[in-house]
């Protein structure tokens, strides 16, 4: 059983490397998604799959990737001009300020694959740690221990991969403007948990990845805070504490295999 799986993982992974070589051989290329101009579309941590495409192809509405003023950037198209230019624009901020010629242009969007960048970018934590909790766990002499350490040693890098890179849960502030006696606060969800913002006097309003969303503070003396929580439903805690579990069956399982 333990060979079929082994030869199973194998061939993923040779399939995985394959697909990803011809790819990146054809001209494609990835990009992470590091600002929340493009809303919900491609929140921040979302890895685009780009395309080289004939700039003459582009039309209103395509998602491209360009380079303006030495950085790069991923916005819709806005207008094609009849120049051989193109004006650009986020999903929620303004049109930019400039306009993309044909050299400009990387390629265009064809993949969208929301998470996936926070992935790419803790894999060197996440890959070198697991890889030491492995060689620590062959260590040890005694195999009813090793379950237990490859556990809690797997679970301790992945809590420094979310410290360090703190995917979850990360909010920007888009504005804080006064408003008939009171503040206006706007902010955009950049992490992958849900959240929920609220201030005195103002129902709260639940965020999701990308999602932009504004709550009006009332303060008699004059401070406005708001508190930007995370809003975790009832399905995320129940598929937690069922993954925290896994173990456990796994070794009842096996435990109960051995018996018979």
């Amino acid at each position: 059983m333990r060979t079929k799986v082994a030869w199973a993982g194998v061939t993923l992974l040779v399939l995985l490397c394959v697909v990803l070589a011809g790819w990146r051989l054809s001209g494609g290329r990835w990009v992470r998604v590091e600002t929340a101009s493009m809303g919900t579309q491609a929140p921040v941590g979302t890895l685009l799959w780009v395309k080289p495409v004939a700039f003459d192809s582009l039309r209103p509405g395509d998602l491209v990737t360009f380079r303006a003023h030495g950085a790069r950037y991923t916005h819709l198209v806005k207008t094609v001009h009849a120049d051989g230019t193109l004006t650009t624009q986020g999903r929620i901020s303004a049109p930019d300020p400039w306009r993309v010629g044909r050299g400009d242009v990387i390629g265009k969007v064809v993949l969208v694959w929301p998470g996936a960048g926070w992935v790419v970018l803790a894999a060197p934590v996440l890959l070198g740690g697991w890889l030491l909790v492995w060689l620590l766990v062959r260590r040890l002499r005694d195999p009813d221990w090793r379950m237990p350490a490859a556990v809690v040693g797997s679970a301790a890098v992945l809590a420094l991969a979310l410290v360090a890179y703190r995917p979850l849960t990360r909010a920007d502030q888009l504005s804080f403007v006064s408003e008939h006696g009171a503040a206006r606060a706007t902010y955009v969800s950049t992490g992958l948990v849900p959240l929920r913002l609220s201030a005195t006097g103002a129902d709260p309003v639940r965020l999701r990845d990308g999602e932009v969303g504004s709550v009006l503070a009332r303060e008699r003396d004059g401070r406005y805070a708001v508190a930007v929580r995370p809003d975790i439903p009832f399905g995320w805690w129940a598929g937690l504490v069922a993954v925290c579990f896994l173990p456990v069956i796994g070794r009842l399982v096996r435990t109960s295999r051995i018996v018979r």
